[in-house]
This record gives structure tokens, C-alpha cells and sequence, in this order.
């Protein structure tokens, strides 16, 4: 505990705080102190119960609670909050004493409860689709996994048609096939993809952009810029045009035809009908961007997607953009594992270290140039040229 000790105490008083990973180094010291004072038992009770938080978050959603509290002046007693949900007063005083415990709420006096940071970041759309995201579609995957690698003699899942979801959920359906049959777990799905990003700094943040892609572009007619392949409604070109206001050429979005149907209204982008599994339409782009489409996907099929790409590409022009996880040797962080957990679930695929991706990338006849990343428990830009 006095290794931990001094360890927080040097985070606090150095310079490490104002570096772009200095939140996080004093969130990793906070936490060894946590687990170094607590006792084995408690360890266990905490570890242990961590599902419920998210089932009693659920309910709190369910209820309007975190609305409730957040738009309120002054705190609610139990009775008031009965009274515009309709729950019993019996139930709710068990759900706000476990929420404040959390603490997702503060209570304040004796059955009176008010809102705190949490409270107001659950009234959040795009952060609340997080635990729904994960109440209705990733739970079950997750609750699934010990039988199904019991049943699989423990070999690693990297079949999208035969892993963890299916069990959890008794169908024979992909994630992807599933989604379109249950609209209010894709809305949440899709709500959280954008939600997910609050707080962390964006890829264009801190990878050069007008250095990487921009200074090299050839502006001659129908020349396009980027080709942003799966990427959803355009919130990614969105932030290209915001970035860049000024930037020439041609600017696709690539998706399915129902995806393509929602896509945000911006200036100069086009909307293309695409599956990445086919001969990639647009040839000799700039640069070809996919965010978090290769962790969906199992290796073989994963690099069937980058041939597909390669194919397109014009040598020593065009550069492939991925926005991953790049997970490391040693050391790795929460978020990347969670989210490895939960593609090794849901879809049979998984996180990857660098030098997996290098092995990859190779074998589609591609290299990497660059890793750029900021900080470990969010994405990073690899940069990408043919062979």
C-alpha cells in the first residue's frame, strides 16, 4: 500500500498532469490505492456485483430518474418521483439507495435524491445508449461465453456465425443480421458509437491531416479526397469538413442502403451504396478511411476487406486510414480489453496488437507507414500505403 501511496502522491504533485495522458495516469494510481486497501473479500463482493450496475441503470433509464433529477431545482423526495413515474415508493426507495451507492444519484437526506456529474451524463442520449446497447445485446453474448468455451474445448472464437451471441441470444443469426429484426437495440448500438467518444480527443486531434493527406492530393477533376467505407450517417466526413472547411475534392460515404438513408446532411458529401465485401467501386482516392470495421470482423474476413481496398488503391498516391484499437504487448488498458471481450462475444472477431495488424496489413499487400496514438484506452490511426 506505501508503494501505491507514493505512487498517487507523485501523480498529484509532477508534471505528468498536464500531459495529454496525465488524467489517466492519476486514474491508474487512484485504482491501486482502491485494490490496494481493499481486503480479498471485498475485492470479490465489488468485482462480483459489477453486472447489476449496469441492470439497475437500465431501470433508472426506464424510469426517466436521471431526467427527473437533472431537471429538478431542488431535490426530489421518493413520493415526488412516485408520482411522476407511477412506480411504488417501495421499489423506488431500493432502486435510488443501490443508484446513490453507485453513485449514480446523491442522496441527500432520508429518502431525497438529487443529481450529480453521473446523474447528468445518463441523461446524455449518446452515453445512456451505452448501458442500453449493452443491457440488450451485449449481456447476453457475454453471459454466454464460459459454456460456450467450455463446449469448444477453450479454442479461440473467430466465426461471426458461430460464437457467443448466437447462444446468448438462441438464434442462428449474425449481430448483423440480428440488428435490422430488433430496431431499438441497433438504434442503442448506433446512439453509442457516437456516445463513446465523449471526452476522448478526437483522431484529428492529433493525427496531421494536411501533412499526412492533404498536402499531397491532386486536385484534378472528379479526384476524391477521402472514401469513408462504412462510415455509418457521415460523422466522420462531418468532422473532415469541420476540421478542414477549405479542403478540394470529392468526399464518399460508403454504406448500406439503409444506413445511407439517415445520413447527416453535409456539404459536398456524396452517399454511396457499398459492401465491403466486393470490388471497391471508387479507384485511386486519396485516402481510404475505415473506423472500427476490421475489430467487427474475423481475420480471414478482415483481410478479404483490405485486398478489397488494396485493389483500389494508386501506388505511391493512395493511403489507407484505419481507426483501431492497437492494443500492446504489455500493459493494456480496460477499455481496449472490454471492447476485445466484447468483439470475441458479439462477433467471433477481436482487438489487435500492432504487430498483428502488420501481419495482416502484409498479407493484403499492404504496410504500414505510421502508428499514431495519443493515448491507450482510445483508437489509433494506422497509416497505411500498398507494398
Amino acid at each position: 500500500m506505501s508503494e501505491s501511496l507514493t505512487i498517487l502522491k507523485k501523480r498529484l504533485s509532477d508534471e505528468a498532469m498536464n500531459g495529454p495522458n496525465g488524467r489517466r495516469k492519476l486514474m491508474e494510481a487512484a485504482r491501486r490505492l482502491a485494490n490496494a486497501i481493499e481486503t480479498p473479500g471485498e475485492s470479490i463482493q465489488r468485482l462480483a456485483y459489477l453486472p447489476l450496475h449496469t441492470v439497475v441503470l437500465q431501470i433508472g433509464i426506464n424510469l426517466d430518474l436521471f431526467k427527473l433529477l437533472e431537471q429538478s431545482s431542488n431535490p426530489l423526495s421518493i413520493q415526488a418521483i412516485a408520482d411522476q413515474t407511477g412506480a411504488e415508493p417501495a421499489l423506488l426507495q431500493r432502486i435510488l439507495r443501490f443508484l446513490a451507492a453507485i453513485p449514480a444519484v446523491k442522496e441527500v437526506g432520508p429518502g431525497r435524491f438529487t443529481a450529480n456529474s453521473l446523474t447528468r451524463a445518463l441523461t446524455h442520449p449518446g452515453l445512456a445508449a451505452g448501458v442500453i446497447h449493452n443491457m440488450l445485446t451485449v449481456n447476453p453474448a457475454w453471459a454466454a461465453l464460459p459454456s460456450f468455451l467450455d463446449k469448444t474445448r477453450y479454442r479461440n472464437p473467430s466465426d461471426v456465425a458461430n460464437c457467443p451471441f448466437q447462444a446468448g441470444h438462441n438464434t442462428s443469426e449474425s449481430l448483423f443480421e440480428w440488428f435490422p429484426k430488433h430496431p431499438t437495440a441497433h438504434n442503442a448500438f448506433m446512439l453509442w458509437m457516437t456516445g463513446q467518444r465523449e471526452g476522448r480527443d478526437r483522431w484529428l486531434d492529433f493525427f496531421p491531416f494536411t501533412d499526412r493527406v492533404a498536402d499531397g492530393f491532386r486536385d484534378e477533376p472528379e479526384a476524391v479526397m477521402p472514401v469513408d467505407i462504412g462510415g455509418g450517417i457521415g460523422h466522420e466526413i462531418q468532422a473532415i469538413k469541420q476540421y478542414y472547411p477549405s479542403l478540394p475534392g470529392r468526399f464518399i460515404l460508403q454504406d448500406t442502403p439503409e444506413t445511407l438513408k439517415q445520413a447527416l446532411a453535409v456539404e459536398s458529401m456524396e452517399t454511396m451504396e457499398y459492401n465491403f465485401f466486393t470490388r471497391q467501386m471508387v479507384t485511386g482516392a486519396r485516402t481510404y478511411y475505415l473506423r472500427n470495421i476490421l475489430h467487427d470482423w474475423p481475420t480471414v474476413e478482415s483481410i478479404s476487406i483490405l485486398k478489397n481496398v488494396a485493389a483500389a488503391m494508386t501506388p505511391g498516391y493512395s493511403k489507407l486510414l484505419l481507426n483501431e484499437f492497437v492494443i500492446p504487448d504489455q500493459g493494456a488498458d480496460i477499455v481496449g480489453a472490454q471492447v476485445d471481450f466484447t468483439m470475441m462475444c458479439a462477433l467471433g472477431a477481436e482487438e489487435r496488437s500492432e504487430k498483428q495488424w502488420r501481419q495482416m496489413l502484409e498479407e493484403a499487400g499492404l504496410r504500414i507507414v505510421k502508428v499514431w496514438t495519443r493515448a491507450q484506452e482510445a483508437e489509433s490511426i494506422i497509416e497505411a500505403e500498398l507494398k
